[in-house]
């Protein structure tokens, strides 16, 4: 639950933003589906696209207005990029006619005011025009010096209304900043024919005519949309199940070999495997593996739905790949805020890499991987776990380490079957939809009957 300080609250009850004494907040909730039209030129940096929403009312109130996130606009706000926006230069809606909005935030949020209430079970139609600047790559988004380009999150998401309302909160100075529901996403792309694309949906068609190729991708029941372009990719493929793994490595960068791809897409392949053993069968049929773009400093292992980008670092890269694997069931499938209880995608993805470790027999995963983790869980002891970002004292210690830690002791505590079994549960009960704190604590007094009250405790607050 987002918080809200008592002074901002009083405030908007003084101006009669919120509902007074006696009201109730609207009944409101949402679907949405989109489809993006864009132009991708890297050599002038840009990109130009529409995006049509197709918007629908499942609440039970009128809507007059729409939230949109374009989480793409916080690496700018961030990490201080001087350049790298995506700039919404017009909305309309179904009807051609143009709509009132409004850019906050750096343009992380925009308010679009409908020409007429959206009724109960009612649809609209709202398109944005955008132009997209890209930066030099900083962390996720950008451009690489070895010529990667990573566009993450570059797409309008319709924001997340809940008990709370929209979610307008400023996004935190750590973690991720996502907190999106479901959508469909129908992506067409015109780009140089040199230019290979990735993209966390399924490749539907591609057809090259005058130096231009025009890509298409359907992305479907995914929280977010990524785009990645490079004009040196060797590409890979593996099979598991119904789901094909394909691998977009730069093979310019210095640190990417032949046998190094073939080790990362083996990595992806197991894990995807493994996890499958014992959380719900991952549903989509393709995903996407691809080195992390190389900054000046740095780069970035990261998770998208249908896509995971990981740095080619040795041991690590084994670490990385289960890891982002793991986010595929525990943000892509089953979301949560990361704004506010990050723990729920970070720590289950951190705990359930060291299960993979296990199972592929790595040498003493008990010294070189949990032990590490119970140093910062000690390290840490008495802060809880269910904390946002700007709460938590040391992020990283806190949200993944400690976290991770929690999850191995419950484990221990009720039983490594049964507790594989709760995480299953769990998935499948929240699967597509967005879970909290409680929805898991549920799971797990539905799945076991062990004491487990002074861990709880402990850990949550």
């Amino acid at each position: 639950m987002r918080r809200i300080l008592c002074a901002a609250l009083l405030a908007a009850l003084c101006l009669g933003l919120l509902p007074g004494a006696g009201e109730r907040a609207p009944d409101l909730a949402f679907t949405a589906a989109y489809a993006v039209d864009a132009d991708l030129d890297p050599a002038a940096r840009t990109m130009t696209y529409t995006e049509t929403a197709t918007v629908t009312n499942t609440g039970t109130d009128s809507a007059e207005e729409l939230y949109f996130h374009i989480y793409a606009n916080m690496f700018k706000h961030l990490y201080k990029v001087a350049d790298g926006d995506v700039a919404v230069t017009a909305v309309t809606d179904g009807a051609g006619r143009a709509l009132e909005y409004a850019r906050s935030q750096e343009g992380v949020l925009y308010r679009v005011a409908l020409a007429e209430p959206l009724p109960p079970g009612g649809t609209a139609e709202v398109t944005l025009s955008c132009r997209v600047d890209i930066p030099d790559l900083e962390r996720k988004y950008g451009v690489s010096p070895d010529g990667d380009v990573h566009l993450p999150s570059f797409a309008a998401q319709l924001a997340v209304y809940d008990e709370d309302g929209w979610d307008t909160d400023p996004l935190p100075e750590e973690g991720d900043g996502r907190y999106a529901a479901v959508a469909d996403y129908d992506l067409t792309v015109r780009a140089p024919a040199a230019y290979t694309l990735a993209c966390n949906g399924t490749q539907t068609a591609a057809g090259t005519q005058d130096g231009v190729t025009t890509w298409r991708f359907q992305a479907e029941k995914r929280r977010d949309l990524v785009l990645i372009a490079c004009e040196n990719y060797v590409c890979l493929e593996r099979t598991v199940g119904d789901t094909a793994v394909l691998g977009y490595f730069n093979e310019t960068v210095s640190n990417v070999t032949p046998e190094q791809m073939d080790e990362v897409m083996d990595n992806a392949a197991f894990a995807l495997a493994y996890f499958n053993s014992f959380l719900p069968e991952y549903p989509y049929d393709t995903l996407v593996v691809t080195n992390a773009a190389l900054g000046s400093n740095f780069a970035v292992n990261m998770e998208y739905p249908g896509l995971i980008t990981v740095y080619f670092d040795g041991q690590g890269a084994q670490t990385g790949t289960y890891h982002e694997t793991a986010h595929q069931w525990f943000y892509g499938l089953v979301g949560n805020d990361e704004n506010t209880q990050p723990w729920l995608d970070e720590a289950f993805a951190t705990f359930a890499t060291g299960l993979c470790l296990e199972a592929a027999g790595v040498p003493d995963v008990d010294g070189t991987y949990w032990d590490i983790y119970a140093i910062s869980d000690q390290a840490m002891r008495g802060q809880k776990i269910d904390v946002g970002p700007d709460e938590a004292e040391v992020y990283e210690f806190l949200i993944y380490d400690r976290g991770c830690m929690f999850l191995k002791h419950l484990m221990e505590a009720v039983g490594r079957e049964e507790f594989l079994s709760i995480l299953a549960d769990y998935c499948q009960t929240h699967m597509y939809g967005i879970a909290d704190t409680e929805d898991f604590l549920a799971a797990l007094a539905a799945g076991t009957d062990a004491d487990v009250s002074a861990l709880l405790a402990e850990y949550i607050g």
